[in-house]
This record gives C-alpha cells, structure tokens and sequence, in this order.
C-alpha cells in the first residue's frame, strides 16, 4: 500500500490519517565518542518527539557491516520509513533490502556516488520506495574553506609565494570526505597560488590526525596551512602542531569542519579560522520532511526530491553569540516548525533555523 502511496499526493492522508505517530529507522553510522555523530542524533531525537515520531536508531561504530546488519534489523520491524547514510558505501544495500521490505527510504547526510547512482537510478525513477535524498553540499563547504584557509594564511608574517598546505581529507569510502577534498582541489586551482604538499586520508580520528600531521610536519616543515575534513582531524592537527613547537594562528593555521565545541573555542581564541557547519541539521530536517509527506504535503513538490543544504562558516566573532544560544546540546532551543514546509517551500538554510 505504501508504493502505491507514493504515486501520487492522495493517497498519503489514507495511509497516515491525520498527525498519526510515525516509526522512522535509522543506523547512526557514527561512533558513539563522535561529536558530530553525537549533536545530529540528539537533535534528531529532539526532533522526533516534537513531530510525534518514534525514531528507531543504533550506532554502528564506523563499521561497514554492522551498518548493513543493523539496517536490516531495524527493516525487519517494517517502520513506516527509513533514513539511510551512504557512509562506507552502504546506501545501495540498504536500498534494496529497504525495497525488499517495502519501506519508503530517504538518502540523509552522505549521499549516493555516481556509481551508486547508475545502480539505484534517481529518487523515484526505478522505485517509488526511493523517496529522495537530503544531503550536505560538502563539495561547495570544501571550496569555502580552502578559500578562507588561504585568506588567513596570507595574513601570517613572511607569508610569500605559494602558499605550502597540508590537507586532511577522509576515507574515499566515504562519499562526504571525498566531495570536501573535490571542493578543496578546485579552489586550490582556481587560486593558482599555493602549493599542496600532502594529502592523507585520515580515518575520522582525532589521535590519528595527531600523529599523521606530526610525520608530515617532519617531511615538510614549510607548511603554513593545514585544511582538515572535520573538526576532530583539526584538533588533531592543532595537538600535532603545539606538539612540534609551532603556535597555531601565528606559525601555521588550521581550518575544520562540523562545528564541534572544541574546536570552536578554538576558532575564538584565534588558533583555528573557522569551522564550517551546520549539516547536524540534516537528519532533523529530514525527519520533517517526511512527517510533511505522511501529513499529504509531499516534499517532492516543494523543491524536488533531491536538497542540498549549503554549510554555513563560524568565524572567531561569531561563536561565542551561537554557543550561549545552542552550546550544551540547547536543542530545546530551536523551532523545529521552522523545518518544515511553508507554502510549498523548504527554507534549507542554516541561518534559517539557528537565527531568532
């Protein structure tokens, strides 16, 4: 009944009589220590009790498998939908058992490679259970942060020449991290003024970003920029570079991504020059979209059925005025109303929804 659902807008007050309480299914990719793994689930819960929905959800520890396996139990229980990341590669397999189940499923936060693509087809082209996909534009949040990594190192004393970086980027099974490092390219080519020395791939890790910097800082003791995938690789570069003797903002400078605590505080005391963010949203604004589509609002028809949200920068006088409103996980805070659809329109802008 669900597939015929989907094709077309009429049917789904039938399927969902009113505001009935919805089961949506998700497998947390994340690690359970993983900051950002952390704020998208808790604000996702947050969201879930606000949209009367019950939120079937585990993590799976970064562990390829165990994101299939927990997939499939929670497929087994038939929840109304199921929210998937393409973490590991994952999403086609998850796809079709979602299909071989009959439950609707959306692509959240990391979304399908070209290769993917050419298995699944677009959302709703092969199947209507393939609803649409929510995504981060981290090719476009890549780019912003190779630009203002730049910026700020051209402000450094005796800063001359091309500038000579060092980049961070994630594990090319990942979809999200290799977008940022596409972004990260070409900015660095459109500029046609730094050199990049090195780019490692870094497993999401804070200690291993640490002594990956710590062995490229040997190698090439001219870097003056230090661009990293996440927030946790920075901080991990951070620790590397107060580790070898260098002062970060004074001797080098290190930009990150996720908008982390830690490293915004960072960012206000001048050792880092942004952390670019906001994607924390994604799961929650999800959530939204498909309690608009159970309600008979189908988001299909409100921006198509494929979004992307532009992350937003943090710059040093900015973190302190979003901290006291959202620090402490102040997810109370937000109007996740403004999630939803408004006269058949989406507002998928960060400033959208942590603004007052």
């Amino acid at each position: 009944m669900l597939a015929a659902a989907l094709t077309g807008l009429a049917p789904w007050p039938c399927v969902f009589a009113g505001a009935a309480r919805l089961r949506v299914g998700f497998v947390n990719p994340g690690r359970k220590g993983d900051r950002f793994w952390q704020m998208a689930q808790q604000l996702m819960t947050a969201a879930a009790k606000h949209f009367n929905i019950e939120l079937i959800s585990d993590y799976a520890e970064r562990d390829r498998q165990r994101i299939i396996s927990k997939g499939q139990e929670i497929l087994a229980s038939l929840p109304d939908f199921m929210l998937i990341v393409n973490e590991h590669r994952t999403a086609v397999p998850l796809m079709a058992a979602a299909q071989a189940a009959g439950v609707p499923a959306m692509i959240v936060f990391s979304g399908p490679t070209a290769e993917d693509t050419a298995l699944l087809g677009r959302p709703r082209e092969r199947s209507p259970l393939f609803l649409g996909s929510l995504v981060a534009d981290n090719a476009g949040a890549g780019a912003y942060m190779a630009r203002a990594l730049l910026a700020d190192c051209r402000r450094l004393p005796g800063a001359t020449g091309p500038i000579p970086l060092l980049a961070l980027g994630g594990l090319a099974a990942t979809p999200a991290g290799q977008e940022r490092t596409d972004g990260l390219r070409q900015a660095l080519a459109e500029d046609g003024g730094a050199a990049l020395l090195d780019l490692v791939a870094v497993n999401w890790s804070r200690p291993e970003a640490r002594e990956k910097t710590l062995s490229l800082l040997r190698r090439q003791p001219q870097t003056r920029g230090i661009w990293c995938a996440s927030d946790d690789m920075a901080l991990g570069a951070l620790d590397a570079l107060e580790a070898s003797g260098r002062v970060p903002g004074r001797d080098a400078c290190v930009i990150g991504l996720n908008w982390q605590e830690e490293a915004l505080q960072a960012v206000a005391a001048g050792r880092m020059t942004l952390s670019m963010g906001g994607h924390f949203l994604l799961g929650a604004w999800a959530l939204a979209m498909l309690r608009d589509l159970a309600d008979g609002r189908d988001f299909a028809n409100a921006g198509g059925t494929e979004r992307f949200l532009t992350l937003a920068p943090l710059y040093p006088e900015q973190v302190w005025p979003y901290l006291a409103r959202f620090g402490g996980d102040g997810w109370s805070r937000i109007d996740f109303n403004r999630l939803r659809q408004h006269k058949g329109h989406y507002d998928l802008s960060v400033a959208s929804v942590l603004t007052s």
